[in-house]
């Protein structure tokens, strides 16, 4: 029986898609990416120590604060259970620390779940008059609350499905932090934002 390829996380931060067949992985790695914090992620897949080959399918957040590797505490690797590997690759790429990322930090609400609900339009297209709309408004009025946008921005699709997919690009940023339910959620200029209008 020929095995299953490795599911591929594809972000905006992220020079190359990283394999993230595990859930716990893949959600870690959609809050990363839509954390405006992270300003970049790493994947590491092996480290050489002692003369032998170590696989550590390792991720590497370059945040505002510094660049950390992390340590998925509740899902090591069987190639390196005490992290030894990860270790390595952060004290060879001179991380400022290590990360350690348990189920439940991860598993954290509101977080997860609206993470997870902006993610889903990470497949959606975002038209170039959408999205002037959106950064118009924003150059206007700064950071607004998500349920204002519908009475600031004329957009061809429904505003909520264009903020995500702009978010999921980089273009905007939402503080996931309270969810998303009350559309209470602060909507502000992404990274990518002044590079999405020229």
């Amino acid at each position: 029986m020929k095995k299953a390829a490795a599911a591929l996380f594809v972000s905006f931060k992220a020079a190359r898609a990283i394999p993230c067949a595990r859930p716990l992985r893949r959600d870690f790695m959609i809050q990363s990416t839509l954390d405006p914090g992270v300003r970049r992620i790493d994947f590491h897949p092996a480290v050489a120590l002692d003369d032998r080959l170590i696989r550590t399918d390792a991720i590497l957040l370059h945040r505002d604060d510094g660049r950390y590797a992390v340590d998925f505490v509740d899902a090591r690797l069987p190639e390196d259970p005490q992290g030894e590997g990860l270790l390595q690759i952060a004290f060879r790429q001179e991380c400022a620390g290590i990360f350690a990322i348990t189920a439940a930090d991860v598993g954290r609400e509101p977080r997860m779940s609206a993470a997870r609900e902006v993610w889903r339009h990470s497949i959606i297209a975002v038209n170039a008059n959408d999205r002037a709309e959106v950064l118009d408004a924003l150059d206007r009025e700064g950071p607004i609350p998500l349920r204002a946008f519908d009475g600031l921005v004329a957009t061809s699709r429904d505003c909520e499905e264009v903020l995500y997919a702009m978010a999921c690009e980089g273009s905007v940023h939402i503080d996931l932090s309270a969810g998303l339910d009350d559309g209470r959620a602060i909507v502000s200029g992404g990274s990518l934002g002044l590079r999405c209008r020229a």
